[in-house]
């Protein structure tokens, strides 16, 4: 005798011992669900295949199911996969100008807010120049031009005095607050503009002969 499972219309083979011991109940062996054999009971496969049609409704259901099933198991991929995309190259990609539109847009959604951006390829210096005063100090000059398309971190400036012959004998870096102290803490400088920042370097023992800078984060 057979009969057919009404959840995944899988017909199998059934003996009369198996129907008493379950009083007609039966798992199907491929999908595990329970049913009542003797509702499909048939003499050939045949006639237990054509006894059973399938249910619109539980194929809805069982759609409807795996469907909220893969819609979060995509939502949890893709937050994984933005984890381990800012665990592992978060720094540089909030720095790439490519990319940072994206994470301000994101940003916004969550009520986040990100990092100062800072890139010393898209800030220029337009001009420099260092004087001494008539006080005998020395006057610094130093023009930046934020070249990017978002607002930068001022940085940090290193300062090496030179004697005549070269040799350094002097150095300092003065940070954003400290050149800045005129202006608001945290100021940046705004895209695509440009600021002049002045230092006054106290005398010195050592007659100055030259200099050079850097520009840090």
């Amino acid at each position: 005798m057979f009969t057919r499972c009404p959840e995944c219309l899988t017909t199998q083979r059934i003996t009369p011992v198996v129907l008493r011991s379950g009083r007609g109940m039966v798992r199907c062996k491929r999908c595990s669900a329970m049913f009542d054999a003797l509702a499909t009971l048939a003499e050939t496969e045949m006639l237990a295949a054509a006894d059973v049609q399938p249910s619109e409704e539980t194929w809805a259901e069982h759609k409807g199911r795996y469907q909220s099933v893969w819609r979060i198991g995509l939502a949890l991929g893709v937050v994984a996969l933005f984890a381990q995309g800012l665990y592992f190259e978060g720094g540089r990609a909030l720095q790439n100008p490519k990319m940072r539109p994206a994470f301000e847009k994101l940003c916004a959604v969550l009520h986040c807010r990100l990092p100062d951006y800072q890139n010393l390829a898209e800030l220029s210096v337009l001009r420099n120049s260092f004087s001494e005063l008539p006080n005998r100090h020395y006057a610094f000059k130093l023009v930046l031009n934020n070249e990017g398309a978002f607002p930068m971190r001022y940085p940090v400036i290193g300062l090496t005095l030179l004697t005549y012959d070269g040799q350094p004998f002097a150095q300092r870096q003065f940070r954003p607050d400290e050149y800045l102290a005129s202006q608001q803490q945290n100021t940046r400088l705004a895209a695509n503009s440009a600021a002049e920042i002045n230092l006054e370097i106290a005398a010195t023992q050592t007659k100055v002969g030259g200099f050079h800078f850097d520009l840090s984060y």
